[in-house]
């Protein structure tokens, strides 16, 4: 898989992303239910599909693999995404998707905090820069329509937190597998194959105490929400593999962009439930605000 290709899967995986928070954002919308109880039964999915995936690409020397802080950081790694799943639930019920995606790039103040306060790693200048970029860009996206209110923001802040969280255990479950992996790409799918079959082992327990889907539940809620967000993260960790974490990471900024386009070909289909109805020059902000974090991402990386 050559870097074009990679790339290619970068944006693929945006672009799947962005729909799969339309997807989410309806179910909040329609269902009336409490947003967490789409996660257990799509989850349960995403473990299903994981299996197949798993087999797929097992190390030819499985005692190579160290299971242990492999299985302990994917379990972690699950608690912390699934944590972050249930607030972006949350978030999308105070916030169109088209606002709500491009927000998640404040997850970047958050890592620039985390490296120089935590393992003593002081961030650059440059990095810095990319900081205030996404401050700034943030900013000009809140006033870019309805006011967000303080339970979107405090929704937004902990979603970022459960991801940054669940990345720092991604890394560790790709350090755990990497001796059975010499090559990168097979290291990548098998690490994402682990933490959704023990994703998916972690829904099915949760199921019990979550209402209880019927069979148009399914395939109009958790279905299409598996699938566009597990595709996603294949293609994702496709990009990775290829193009690196650095590169990997800006094409998947891009989602914020795609959220803004998508969010304003719902509005026009009719779906004012999903998206508000804004005018040019809302949508212009929400545009340059989307490009000005994709431009604070790319200059965070590359410092």
């Amino acid at each position: 898989m050559n870097v074009a290709a990679g790339l290619a899967a970068g944006f693929a995986a945006a672009f799947l992303q962005s729909c799969s928070y339309v997807a989410s954002s309806r179910y909040v919308r329609e269902s009336g239910r409490a947003a967490w109880t789409l996660l257990p039964p799509s989850f349960f999915l995403m473990g299903l599909a994981a299996l197949p995936l798993l087999a797929a690409v097992r190390p030819a020397d499985p005692a190579a693999l160290a299971w242990r802080p492999a299985l302990e950081a994917s379990a972690l790694s699950t608690l912390f995404c699934l944590a972050a799943n249930a607030a972006m639930f949350f978030l999308l019920k105070h916030a169109d998707s088209s606002r709500a995606s491009p927000l998640l790039a404040v997850k970047v103040p958050m890592l620039a905090a985390f490296y120089s306060f935590g393992p003593g790693r002081p961030c650059s200048a440059a990095q810095w820069s990319g900081v205030a970029l996404v401050v700034a860009a943030a900013a000009l996206l809140a006033g870019a329509g309805r006011r967000l209110s303080r339970a979107a923001w405090g929704w937004l802040l902990a979603t970022c937190a459960g991801y940054c969280i669940a990345d720092w255990y991604i890394v560790r479950t790709f350090d755990a597998v990497a001796p059975a992996f010499p090559d990168v790409l097979p290291r990548s799918l098998f690490s994402l194959a682990l933490i959704y079959a023990v994703t998916g082992v972690a829904s099915a327990a949760l199921m019990p105490f979550a209402p209880r889907f019927r069979a148009a539940d399914w395939r109009r809620h958790a279905l299409p929400y598996a699938a566009l967000w597990f595709s996603a993260m294949v293609v994702l960790y496709a990009c990775f593999a290829t193009c690196g974490l650095v590169l990997g990471n800006i094409v998947q900024s891009t989602r914020g962009l795609i959220s803004v386009g998508l969010g304003w070909l719902v509005a026009r289909a009719g779906r004012t439930d999903l998206e508000e109805r804004v005018g040019a020059a809302v949508l212009a902000r929400r545009v340059f605000a989307a490009l000005l974090l994709v431009a604070a991402v790319a200059l965070y990386a590359a410092g």
